[in-house]
């Protein structure tokens, strides 16, 4: 997946109401499953940094499985040399996944 098209499917993440029905919790929880593997893919190819740098984007999955969804653990990526598009992505208190652009409150 491209840069470009990465962020239009974060675009489209980000406009669907989760709690809104069955429908919707399913297409967030795809979406952002694809944006994930996507990420992974871009990681191993050197395409985007992730910070804390200590920790690989797949460690966000490791977590999933070993502490449960209760445990919130965000990464924060972006493309090399674009810093100024930065974007948060994890797992909310509760499982709800998020992806989401840094504001400047972040």
């Amino acid at each position: 997946m491209d840069y470009k098209t990465l962020e239009e499917k974060i675009e489209e993440l980000n406009n669907i109401n989760p709690n809104a029905n069955n429908v919707s919790w399913e297409r967030y929880m795809s979406l952002y499953h694809l944006i994930y593997e996507a990420l992974l893919e871009m990681e191993s190819k050197g395409v985007i940094s992730i910070f804390p740098k200590e920790k690989s984007l797949g460690y966000l999955e490791e977590l999933l499985i070993n502490d449960g969804p209760e445990f919130s653990y965000t990464f924060i990526f972006w493309k090399r040399f674009r810093f100024w598009k930065k974007y948060k992505i994890g797992v909310c208190v509760r499982g709800l996944p998020i992806c989401r652009p840094l504001s400047t409150d972040d």
